[in-house]
């Protein structure tokens, strides 16, 4: 492989070859050119692109952060709001369970009161029954005289 091949080749063919080399250059040359600003306007757009976004991303933070300072004291009494309704809603377990508590020794006494409703309601029975029995030995004995 150390014979120089070129030297067979005529003047013609060594012209050919030539000129085929000088075209690809010029074909790669061109190639890489247009390659090259095919880049440069990809990277371009997407730099225009990617500017586009960052701008309309600052105007929405900066639209956020302008409701925030809106809506910021809504939230601060929201959350007062939701602390007090706790706070009001363990008072009203608190009670609830006090109720609870007192309704049961108020139950305890009612059953006291209605046994000693029976107890007197009984007890009239009896002196009704005592005082029929005496109006009716009053009244034979005043019937016989």
């Amino acid at each position: 492989m150390s014979e120089d091949l070129t030297k067979k080749l005529t003047k013609g063919d060594q012209d050919t070859i030539l000129t085929a080399i000088k075209n690809l250059d010029t074909y790669m040359r061109s190639s890489i050119d247009n390659l090259d600003t095919y880049m440069r306007s990809s990277v371009d757009n997407v730099v225009t692109w990617v500017s586009g976004v960052d701008s309309r991303l600052r105007r929405l933070e900066k639209t956020v952060e302008e409701r925030l300072y809106d809506t910021r004291p809504i939230w601060h009494k929201v959350v007062a709001d939701i602390a007090m309704l706790q706070t009001g809603q363990k008072h009203l377990v608190e009670v609830q369970e006090a109720m609870r508590t007192e309704l049961s020794s108020v139950s305890r006494d009612q059953i006291v009161i209605n046994d000693s409703i029976r107890k007197i309601q009984l007890d009239l029975h009896a002196i009704d029954d005592r005082l029929r029995r005496l109006e009716i030995n009053d009244n034979h004995e005043n019937s016989s005289t």
